[in-house]
C-alpha cells in the first residue's frame, strides 16, 4: 500500500482501545435510537409472497393490480351441512361471531340486505329512468313500432304482483312504473342465477350440492387492516371457527364442512411460513457458526466477540430498511439470513491474526485492513447488481445485507483487534498440492456443459402456496360456477364514457359468442346511452303507452319523473361492491375490466384482439416474461461488473493475478449452476442471482490467499468463512418456497466448489 495511503489511514490505524469501543458503542446507539423513533413514529409494514415483491412498471400491469385490489379485502366461507336449517344456523353463529371484531368491516349472507339494497335503490331512483336492462329496451321499443303497449302492461302487473318482494316494494317509493325494480332484478338475481349456481331456497341465498347445501358468509375486511400481522391473526381466527364446527358435527355424524378463499388467506399462510423459515433457519444458522466458533476458538471470548459482529451487522441492517422502505417485504429476512454466515467472517479474519500473534491492535487493525475492505467492497458490488431488477424483495435484500456488512465491518476493525485471548483451537487449514491444471480443467467443464443449461421464468415454479387453500378454492369455483379470481380483459380510453362506451360493446359481443363475464358497464352507463333511455321512455309516454299503468300511480307521475330525468352522476368506487370491478386512473388512462369466469375461447380471443384498446391479461405469463428479460439483463450487466471488480485487484496485485483470482468465482459459479440443474427439474433467476453471490463471496478467498500467500492460518481463516457461508446459505435450500431453495442451492455449491479452487489454484508465483 502506497505511503499517501498509509498517511491518509493512520488515525484508524492508531486509534487506541478506548476510542475504538467509543466509536463502536456510538453505532450502535444510534441505529438503537432510530428504531425506537422510528417503531414509535408508526408501525412496521410487512408483505409476503413473491408477487408482492415484483415492481411492475408497464401500465396496463398497474392498471390490471389496481383493479384487482378490489378481491384484497373479501373473504368468502361456505357452510356446508346435510340440512339447509342447520346450515343456516352455522352461518348465522359465525357471522355473530365475527361481528365485534375490529378488523370487520361488514358480514353477511344475503347479499341483497337490507342496507345494500336501499342504497342502490337511492343512487338509481336519482333518476329511474336512465338504466334499462336490455329486455326493458326491446319491449319499449317493440311498443313505439307496434304501436300496442300489451306487454309493456303484462310485465308492470307481473311486477306488482310481487309487491312481497324487497326489491319491488323498495323501488315502488322511487318509482311507480317499477322500470327500477326491473332493472334491479334483472342485474341483481336474473342474470347472477343465469350465470352462476347460486339460488333462494327456503328464503336463504345458498348453493346445492349431491350431499350437503351451503350458505355463504361474505366478509369485507376493513382497508386498514390488510396487512401482515392482522392478516395473519384473520387466518387463524377463522381456521379455528373452521376446526370447530367441523369437528363438534363430526362428533355428531352429521356431514358438514366449512371452506374459506380470499386473497388475504394466501399472504397469511405465506407469512406464517416465512416467519417459520426465518426462525428456523436463523436458529440453526446461529447454532452451526457458534459450532464453528467454539470449534476454532475453543474459548468463549471469540465467541462473544462475533455474536458482537453478527449482532451490529443485523441492527445496522434493519435500521436501514426501516428507514429506506415504507413496506418490508419478510423474504428479504429469509434470503438476509445469509448475513450471519457472511459477517462472521470478518470476525474470523481478525481474531485468527489475533490467536496467531500478540501484535498490538493498531497492527493488527493495519494487516486486515485491504484485504476486508477489498471484500466488503467486492460482495456490496455483487449485492448491488440486484438493484438491476424489477424485484423489491431483491432490493431489501441489497439494502439489508449491504448496510448490515458496513456494521460488521466496522465491528471487526474497531472491537475485534483489542480482544485477547490465548487459546488454541481446532485448524481447519488444508494446505494441497496447487496445480494450474486443476482450474483449467474446471474451466474447460464449464465452457462445455454451458450450452446443456436450462432455465423456466413461470413465476408459478418460484412461489409456493398452501395446497389445502388451492383445493378449497377450487371445490368453491365447481360449486358456484365462477372462478375464485376472474379472468381479465382490460379496456382503456381517454375518458369515462368513452370507456363504458367499449366497454358494454365488448361485453356485448363476448356474451353473444358465450362468456359468462362481470362488466361494470351493466352498472353504469355514458350519460349519453341514459340519455336515450330517457328518450325512449319519453316517446312511449308521449304514445300513451303507458295509459293502462297511469291510474295505479300517483298524478302526473311519469310526467313528472320525465321533468327531472336527468343522467346520473358515475360511482364506479361506489357500485364496485356489488360487481367487483371498478374503473381507475393510471398513466393518464382510464382503465375497466370485463371479469371472465373462464379462459376466453378462440373466437372470444380473436374479438378481444379486434376491439380497439382491450387486452386479456394474464398476470403470471406476463410476469413470467418479465422475469426472464430480468435474468438476461442481470447477466448482461454481470459482465461489465466483472470487468470492474477485474480493474480494482489489477490496481492492487497485477492484471495477470487478477485475471487468474476472477476465473476461480467465474467457474465456481458457473459448474454451481451446471450441478444444480441435477436437483431442479430447471433453472430459475434466482440460480443466476446466486451465481453472483459466489463470484463476490469467492473473490474474498482469493484476496486473502493472494495478500497473505498459502499460509496455514489464511487456509484455517478461508476455511471457516467458507464452512459459516455454506452452513447459512445451505439451510435456505430447505425452503418450502422455490426461489429461496434455488438461491440456497446454487450458494450452498458455489461456495464449496470456490472454497477448494481457491486452496488448488497457485497464485503466489505469479508475479504482477
Amino acid at each position: 500500500m502506497s505511503k499517501a495511503v498509509i498517511k491518509f489511514l493512520n488515525p484508524l490505524y492508531t486509534l487506541k482501545q478506548k476510542s475504538s469501543l467509543v466509536l463502536w458503542l456510538s453505532m450502535v446507539a444510534l441505529c438503537c435510537t432510530i428504531l425506537l423513533v422510528e417503531f414509535n413514529k408508526t408501525e412496521a409494514k410487512f408483505n409476503a409472497g413473491l408477487l408482492a415483491a415484483l415492481e411492475i412498471n408497464s401500465p396496463k400491469h398497474q392498471a390490471a393490480i389496481a383493479l384487482g385490489q378490489n378481491y384484497q379485502n373479501k373473504l368468502l366461507l361456505l357452510v356446508g351441512h346435510e340440512k339447509t336449517a342447520q346450515a343456516a344456523i352455522m352461518a348465522h353463529d359465525i357471522r355473530s361471531r365475527l361481528q365485534d371484531k375490529p378488523w370487520l368491516e361488514s358480514v353477511y349472507s344475503n347479499p341483497l340486505n337490507a342496507n345494500q339494497l336501499q342504497q342502490l335503490v337511492a343512487y338509481y331512483g336519482a333518476s329511474p329512468f336512465s338504466y334499462l336492462t336490455k329486455h326493458q329496451k326491446d319491449t319499449l321499443k317493440s311498443a313505439i313500432v307496434n304501436k300496442q303497449s300489451q306487454e309493456l302492461n303484462d310485465e308492470y302487473f307481473t311486477l306488482l304482483n310481487q309487491w312481497s318482494d324487497p326489491i319491488v316494494s323498495q323501488s315502488l317509493e322511487k318509482d311507480g312504473t317499477l322500470t327500477l325494480a326491473a332493472f334491479l332484478k334483472d342485474r341483481l338475481l336474473n342474470r347472477s342465477a343465469s350465470e352462476t349456481n347460486w339460488q333462494f331456497s327456503q328464503q336463504e341465498f345458498m348453493l346445492k350440492s349431491d350431499d350437503l347445501s351451503y350458505i355463504p358468509v361474505f366478509i369485507n375486511i376493513k382497508p386498514s387492516h390488510i396487512n401482515i400481522r392482522d392478516s395473519v391473526g384473520i387466518f387463524k381466527e377463522l381456521q379455528a371457527i373452521k376446526a370447530k364446527y367441523t369437528q363438534a358435527l363430526t362428533k355428531e355424524h352429521s356431514a358438514t364442512e366449512v371452506l374459506m378463499t380470499g386473497m388475504i388467506l394466501h399472504s397469511a399462510a405465506a407469512s406464517i411460513q416465512a416467519q417459520s423459515e426465518i426462525s428456523n433457519f436463523g436458529l440453526l444458522s446461529l447454532i452451526g457458526v457458534i459450532v464453528i466458533i467454539l470449534l476454532a476458538f475453543r474459548a468463549v471470548i471469540p465467541l462473544i466477540a462475533c455474536l458482537a459482529v453478527i449482532a451490529c451487522a443485523l441492527l445496522v441492517g434493519i435500521t436501514a430498511l426501516v428507514l429506506l422502505f415504507g413496506e418490508i417485504h419478510l423474504l428479504a429476512f429469509v434470503f438476509a439470513v445469509s448475513i450471519l454466515g457472511i459477517a462472521v467472517d470478518y470476525g474470523f479474519h481478525v481474531l485468527v491474526l489475533r490467536q496467531h500473534t500478540q501484535a498490538p491492535a493498531q497492527e493488527i487493525r493495519r494487516k486486515v485492513f485491504l484485504p476486508l475492505t477489498i471484500a466488503l467492497l467486492s460482495t456490496i458490488a455483487g449485492y448491488s447488481l440486484f438493484f438491476t431488477t424489477p424485484i423489491e424483495l431483491l432490493h431489501q435484500v441489497v439494502v439489508f445485507v449491504g448496510f448490515g456488512l458496513v456494521g460488521a465491518y466496522l465491528s471487526a476493525l474497531l472491537l475485534l483487534p483489542s480482544i485477547q485471548f490465548t487459546s488454541t483451537g481446532t485448524s481447519f487449514a488444508v494446505l494441497p498440492k496447487q496445480h494450474l491444471a486443476y482450474i483449467v480443467v474446471a474451466t474447460l467443464v464449464f465452457i462445455a456443459s454451458i450450452t446443456a443449461l436450462n432455465f423456466d421464468d413461470n413465476i408459478g415454479n418460484l412461489n409456493t402456496k398452501s395446497s389445502l387453500l388451492i383445493k378449497e378454492e377450487q371445490k368453491v369455483a365447481r360449486l358456484t360456477g365462477e372462478n375464485v379470481y376472474p379472468h381479465m380483459v382490460l379496456i382503456w380510453a381517454s375518458d369515462q364514457d368513452k370507456l363504458l362506451k367499449e366497454s358494454q360493446q365488448l361485453a356485448e359481443r363476448l356474451r353473444l359468442q358465450g362468456a359468462v363475464l362481470k362488466s361494470i358497464a351493466d352498472w353504469q352507463l355514458p350519460k349519453a346511452e341514459q340519455l336515450k333511455n330517457i328518450e325512449l321512455i319519453k316517446t312511449n309516454w308521449q304514445l300513451n303507452n303507458y295509459h293502462a299503468i297511469s291510474p295505479y300511480l300517483a298524478d302526473n307521475a311519469i310526467e313528472s319523473a320525465l321533468s327531472q330525468a336527468t343522467p346520473i352522476e358515475l360511482m364506479p368506487d361506489f357500485i364496485s361492491q356489488y360487481t367487483g370491478v371498478n374503473i381507475k386512473k393510471v398513466a393518464q388512462q382510464y382503465w375497466t375490466a370485463l371479469l371472465l369466469s373462464a379462459p376466453p375461447s378462440q373466437a372470444q380471443a380473436l374479438s378481444i384482439a379486434q376491439a380497439p384498446s382491450s387486452s386479456y391479461v394474464n398476470l403470471p405469463v406476463a410476469l413470467s416474461a418479465q422475469l426472464g428479460e430480468v435474468r438476461a439483463d442481470v447477466l448482461y450487466t454481470a459482465l461489465p461488473a466483472t470487468l470492474v471488480i477485474l480493474v480494482i485487484l489489477s490496481c492492487y496485485f497485477g492484471f495477470t493475478s487478477a485475471l487468474v483470482m476472477l476465473l476461480v468465482p467465474i467457474v465456481s459459479s458457473g459448474l454451481a449452476l451446471i450441478i444444480s440443474q441435477f436437483f431442479q427439474t430447471s433453472l430459475n433467476i434466482f440460480n443466476v442471482l446466486a451465481c453472483l453471490l459466489i463470484i463476490t463471496l469467492a473473490i474474498d478467498y482469493m484476496v486473502f490467499f493472494r495478500a497473505h500467500g498459502m499460509e496455514k492460518h489464511i487456509s484455517h481463516t478461508i476455511s471457516l468463512s467458507a464452512l459459516s457461508s455454506a452452513l447459512t446459505f445451505g439451510v435456505m435450500s430447505f425452503s418450502a418456497t422455490p426461489a429461496v431453495s434455488s438461491f440456497g442451492l446454487t450458494l450452498l455449491i458455489g461456495i464449496s466448489l470456490a472454497w477448494l479452487l481457491s486452496h488448488l489454484t497457485p497464485l503466489t508465483n505469479i508475479k504482477k
